[in-house]
């Protein structure tokens, strides 16, 4: 008689088991990719018996050196606990910046025991890659915005065999609130949101530039890309109204168009979460600029919604997402979208899909969708 009937080991990235559990085999190797926050390991057992689940890696949270059990961080090689509310145990994924210095190589062990049977033990080992290969061709730099008095710190990635004779199409990708004093490459670090079209790009398949700005904090510690925070606050009536430090990307924009050689005809954007909020509101800036928008969990301006007609859009947005609620966000806001006739892609990710930390961290599963990159690439004014 097995310990273990059947484990199934999920990723945030999709409700399929990574592994194809036999009771009879007992080591896995398996990948997952460098921005999916944990693995979810539902264990099915007859209750007599005694389930351990150990790592020989840390976990922990970028922007904090101490691990913090109640943040379902664990030690290394002390017990995994048992989330009720996950229905499963949680391996997270380590996200501290050291972390990202090379690909992750761990060993997850399961083990299954009881005074009668005795136990069985299973070794998974867990691959990730660090994107340090992409992130290595974004360059550094800051933007002294003189008309907004704001300064706005930036990555910027040009491809390896940059040709001035051609010209590329260029992705503006911006970051939420977590982010904004953290360094630049935390950005680059934390999710694929810039560094997945670089990697397309270094293979030769959809080669462009990619425009990473930082929304820094000059005023107060409601500082945004947008009043999203104030609105929160109870400080703005609306969390649409576009910020200096938004408004200084234009400007920068403008600049690097005049260094590089961009075409115009192909400009991207893309953010998550208050980076989704930003993307909206630019586009509403700029209506005749953008050939392509990917805003993730985050909603834009219903009263404004008509200025993005005839702007191609793929909505990204999980059903259970805890804070852009989808039924006082997304919902209305697609809504408006459709009384204005503007045509959009849409992708509602189910309840329960990315399940670490939140719903909210859609970008951990759409970035890797290749189809979706195609397809922005295919947009064109």
């Amino acid at each position: 008689m097995s310990a273990i009937q059947q484990m199934e080991v999920r990723s945030n990235a999709s409700f399929q088991s990574l592994i194809d559990f036999d009771p009879d085999v007992r080591e896995y190797e398996i990948e997952v990719p460098s921005d999916c926050f944990a693995l979810k390991f539902h264990l099915n057992y007859n209750p007599a018996y005694y389930i351990s689940i150990r790592a020989d890696h840390d976990a922990g949270r970028y922007g904090f050196d101490e691990l913090d059990p109640a943040m379902g961080d664990y030690i290394a090689n002390t017990e995994v606990p048992y989330y009720e509310y996950y229905d499963g145990y949680i391996v997270r994924l380590d996200k501290r910046r050291g972390r990202f210095e090379s690909d992750l190589d761990m060993n997850i062990s399961v083990t299954a025991g009881s005074y009668e049977f005795g136990s069985e033990s299973y070794q998974i080992r867990l691959k990730s890659p660090s994107g340090y290969e992409a992130r290595k061709h974004f360059r550094y730099d800051v933007h002294n915005d003189k008309e907004y008095q704001v300064t706005v710190p930036y990555a910027l990635y040009v491809p390896s065999d940059y040709d001035p004779a051609k010209r590329y199409p260029l992705i503006v990708a911006l970051h939420g609130t977590g982010e904004r004093e953290e360094p630049v490459e935390a950005i680059l670090e934390k999710m694929a949101m810039a560094t997945v079209w670089a990697e397309d790009s270094e293979r030769g398949h959809n080669q462009c530039l990619v425009l990473v700005p930082q929304c820094r904090i000059h005023y107060n510690q409601e500082d945004n890309w947008t009043s999203l925070v104030q609105f929160i606050n109870g400080h703005s009536n609306s969390p649409f109204w576009p910020f200096p430090q938004l408004k200084a990307v234009w400007n920068l924009l403008r600049k690097l168009e005049e260094e590089y050689s961009v075409d115009e005809r192909r400009l991207y954007l893309t953010g998550v979460s208050s980076g989704g909020f930003a993307v909206y509101a630019l586009a509403m800036e700029h209506p005749n600029a953008f050939a392509g928008l990917v805003p993730v969990s985050c909603a834009a301006n219903p009263d404004k919604i008509n200025l993005l007609k005839g702007i191609p859009m793929w909505i990204f947005h999980s059903d259970d997402d805890p804070l852009i609620v989808p039924s006082w966000t997304l919902e209305p806001c697609l809504a408006a979208m459709d009384r204005a006739g503007v045509k959009y892609k849409l992708t509602r990710y189910p309840a329960g899909m990315i399940f670490w930390q939140s719903g909210h961290f859609a970008w951990e599963v759409c970035y890797h969708n290749q189809e979706m990159r195609d397809w922005l690439f295919g947009q064109a004014i």
